[in-house]
């Protein structure tokens, strides 16, 4: 089984506008609102490419219809830990004239150590010998940052793989717990090893320093430059497609999922990282944090070239 775990999720509102003038009133062209929080985003996108997973996590009582309704609509299947409190509202300006995208993310609720190790023993109860789990996105605030690195120990005992995508002292707490494979951007990187961005050979070689210290699968995303894909056995990379872009909120996430996916349908690295690119891909091609088309993905996917770094 697959499992995504969002500790911190949110509603996405996406406000569609010609152009942002500070200081001035704004007249919202189109809005909508979607369901987030990494996690939950990876689990659209595995809905996409066919895969079953259970969306987890905590879940403020106050909001959490809207949460529950949405993703049993979208086929998603979720077993969340509920406390009182209200989920946060994350805001995403479009500016349609310019292309422009601006985040403004709120912190969400505040949980105790306690909460989190409710959701952990109720969560573990669930989790079997050869599940993956997904641990991404922010922290709550109340927890501490080493709380994905608790979290990692404690399903590696279950016998599960674990995916961490995450950013700032969470990310560098948590690889020391040693997951199965990490997400990280070139900035994540770089906080983790001493990298040159502008120099592939040295960020070459600080993923394999990741893979050399037993993570086993490391996807570095690029940005707009692309992607590489380390493992034990191969160093590849992709360079990315000029696309018209829509939204990139959900593009990192898309390429976890990619990940989750081949990883449980035992896909060679060439394929993974080419499903990788695919995905993220069709998501910035697609608006708010929708799920991408699977038709757009087997397209994207015939046209993805992997260069080998060995």
């Amino acid at each position: 089984m697959i499992h995504t775990v969002t500790l911190n999720p949110a509603i996405d509102k996406t406000l569609i506008v010609g152009d942002l003038k500070k200081g001035e009133v704004n007249r919202i062209l189109d809005s909508r609102e979607d369901v987030g929080g990494k996690g939950i985003n990876v689990s659209k996108v595995l809905k996409a490419l066919g895969t079953r997973s259970i969306s987890t996590g905590i879940l403020g009582k106050d909001n959490s219809k809207f949460f529950l309704n949405y993703l049993t609509k979208s086929g998603i299947d979720t077993n969340f830990y509920t406390i009182s409190g209200e989920n946060r509202t994350n805001i995403k300006i479009v500016e349609k004239n310019s292309g422009i995208f601006t985040d403004i993310n709120d912190k969400g609720f505040e949980i105790g150590m306690k909460d989190l190790d409710k959701f952990l023993s109720y969560f573990l109860f669930f989790v079997k010998k050869g599940d993956i789990v997904v641990v991404s996105g922010s922290l709550p605030k109340g927890v501490k940052d080493s709380s994905y690195g608790y979290i990692i120990e404690k399903l590696k005992q279950k016998g599960a793989k674990v995916i961490l995508d995450a950013d700032g002292k969470p990310l560098l707490k948590g690889i020391k717990s040693i997951p199965y494979a990490i997400k990280p951007n070139i900035n994540e990187l770089k906080s983790i090893v001493e990298i040159d961005e502008n120099d592939i050979n040295s960020i070459l070689k600080g993923g394999k320093y990741l893979v050399d210290n037993g993570i086993k699968k490391v996807l570095i995303s690029l940005g707009d430059k692309g992607a590489i894909y380390i493992t034990e056995n191969n160093s590849l990379f992709s360079k990315s497609f000029n696309v018209p872009v829509k939204s990139t909120v959900g593009a990192g996430d898309s390429m976890v999922a990619a990940l989750v996916y081949a990883i449980n349908n035992k896909l060679n690295d060439f394929d993974t990282l080419k499903l990788a690119m695919a995905c993220a891909t069709a998501k910035i091609m697609t608006e708010g944090t929708e799920k991408p088309n699977i038709d757009l993905i087997k397209k994207i996917e015939k046209d993805v070239e992997i260069k080998s770094l060995l």
